[in-house]
């Protein structure tokens, strides 16, 4: 069993970094130079990868701040609006933010007239490996826990709602004052991420499922994290599954599996074969319209 620290990472004054921050500033980091690494094989320039790296973030922040807050509106902020802004207190979903990076890419690649097939493929094993380090941001911060496992990590038992959720769902008496040990969700989730990632860094070196591979990644992802939600222990669930298994089922997963079977219809569709110029039969003239 492993005790994690305390969720802040440093505090300078009034000024408090948590763990989660610290990591989330390190993949973005690190996104950026994979991304300004890849850039010349598909034609990109600095600025523009500055660009897309850009709307990730912002999008990203955005995208999942929103999704918490619609999530949560009732318990934290239908009594607290200007809390829904405290971004730097926590509370972001991935679902969220990945949804409205997408859209923002597509916008980008219509406006600019790039190959929006490019960046997908650009950023395709980029994304995994910068969730994959944020994701260890949430096991230090204590947030997205998984169920009571006595070989799992320990929290404290401030600084995040480990113990009063576990009160709440009845694993611990009302007295208790030290959460039970919990499966690291969040790291079996960060494997998963590097797991896709080396797949399609190998699909890549392979030549395989070009303009595609974006889209292989959010499938594997999507089967994985629905399978990982069944560890979840801070999450309530409805009939019988969490939040983010529906919105997988239900909007993820589904919109995938078209999008991957119109493209993969598409480029086996048979097309006109052009009939060589010598076997078309020279055409008479006709003699009425003769001089």
């Amino acid at each position: 069993m492993i005790c994690l620290p305390n969720p802040e990472f440093i505090r300078l004054g009034p000024l408090v970094i948590r763990w989660y921050g610290f990591f989330a500033a390190v993949s973005a980091v690190v996104s950026y130079f994979l991304l300004l690494r890849r850039a010349k094989r598909f034609n990109l320039t600095e600025q523009q990868v500055l660009d897309v790296m850009v709307a990730c973030v912002l999008g990203g922040v955005v995208g999942a701040r929103l999704e918490y807050v619609r999530r949560f509106w009732d318990v934290y902020f239908a009594d607290d609006f200007w809390g829904a802004f405290r971004v730097w207190e926590g509370g972001l979903v991935f679902q969220g933010g990945f949804i409205l990076v997408v859209l923002i890419l597509v916008v980008m690649c219509h406006i600019r007239k790039w190959s929006l097939g490019d960046i997908a493929d650009l950023t395709a094993p980029v994304l995994p490996i910068a969730h994959a380090i944020a994701r260890l941001g949430c096991l230090f911060n204590g947030c997205c826990y998984g169920m009571p496992w006595h070989w799992g990590v320990c929290y404290p038992a401030v600084g995040n709602d480990v113990l009063h959720q576990q009160i709440a769902k009845g694993f611990l008496p009302p007295d208790a004052v030290a959460p039970l040990p919990v499966i690291p969700v969040q790291l079996l989730e960060s494997l998963l991420c590097l797991g896709i990632a080396g797949i399609i860094y190998w699909l890549e070196r392979k030549q395989r499922f070009t303009h595609r591979r974006f889209l292989i990644y959010v499938l594997l992802y999507s089967i994985g994290r629905v399978a990982l939600e069944f560890l979840r222990g801070d999450y309530p669930q409805h009939d019988g599954l969490t939040p983010a298994q529906w919105t997988t089922l239900l909007v993820v997963l589904p919109v995938t599996i078209a999008i991957i079977a119109f493209l993969s219809w598409r480029r086996r569709r048979p097309t006109a074969m052009p009939v060589p110029q010598e076997d078309v039969a020279p055409q008479r003239p006709n003699k009425k319209h003769q001089k």
